[in-house]
């Protein structure tokens, strides 16, 4: 039995998230490749992604992997995937890995994109990005940025209906920056980037990292609000910001 890893894209508008569910709940993008496999392949199996992306979140490069109960050359993989696959996944890549190979408990870190833009009367544009009346200061938001850079028991940047049990992760960088055309899915004028690095999130971390940050830079909380948060001390509770910004972007692996 053979060990193979997928590199795929896939705009998550339209499913309930990476992992599946009871099937009153939607389809997930999980179910999905799981589908096109089993005509591929011939037999079920069971794909583990590196992150489990919330519900409208996008992937650039999600690693997943499954064992392989037949012998199948990855080369062609891809492709036989691709003409099965709804239009909204596509697998970028396959290849045989190392038995030991686990797409999300052998990944060493994980970068994340979330695009904020000024509000565009533009139908076509809306599942990308978080549309704001005006974009938020950015020297404010680098200000906040640096009270949780490195290691932190980050359990006030999760809800309280996570399952996790360690809280400690180490955030290696948070970039705020101006995105040229070409590194947007969507043609937007004034748009902002923010990119969060780190070894791994909980859930919907990212996006509560997102939503303090904006109403920081719109000068709705000083910047060592960030401290504030990581230390249990909320001074406004806020929710996560909307799913449709955020993507995954990279996986990393020793």
């Amino acid at each position: 039995m053979s060990n193979i890893k997928l590199i795929l894209q896939y705009d998550g508008s339209a499913y309930i998230g990476w992992q599946s569910q009871r099937p009153e709940h939607g389809l997930s993008v999980q179910q999905a490749v799981e589908k096109a496999l089993l005509r591929v392949i011939g037999q079920p199996v069971r794909i583990h992604g590196a992150g489990r992306t919330d519900s409208g979140v996008h992937a650039l490069a999600q690693v997943a992997h499954f064992a392989c109960p037949v012998t199948i050359p990855t080369l062609g993989l891809a492709r036989a995937l691709n003409n099965i696959l709804p239009a909204d996944i596509r697998v970028s890549a396959a290849e045989d890995a190392e038995d030991a190979f686990h797409a999300r408990f052998s990944a060493c870190g994980k970068r994340y994109r979330y695009i904020l833009a000024e509000d565009e009367p533009n139908i076509f544009n809306y599942r990308w990005y978080w549309p704001l009346e005006r974009l938020p200061r950015v020297d404010l938001m680098e200000q906040a940025a640096k009270h949780i850079i490195g290691e932190h028991d980050f359990r006030h940047f999760t809800l309280s209906n996570s399952n996790a049990t360690n809280f400690i992760r180490e955030l290696r960088e948070i970039r705020v920056y101006k995105p040229k055309t070409e590194e947007l899915p969507c043609l937007l004028e004034r748009a902002l980037a923010i990119e969060v690095t780190g070894s791994g999130f909980l859930y919907k971390m990212v996006r509560l990292i997102t939503r303090r940050m904006v109403a920081i830079g719109q000068g709705i909380l000083p910047p060592v609000a960030m401290a504030e948060y990581l230390a249990g001390r909320a001074l406004l509770a806020l929710p996560p910001a909307p799913p449709q910004g955020l993507m995954l972007m990279e996986v990393y692996y020793n």
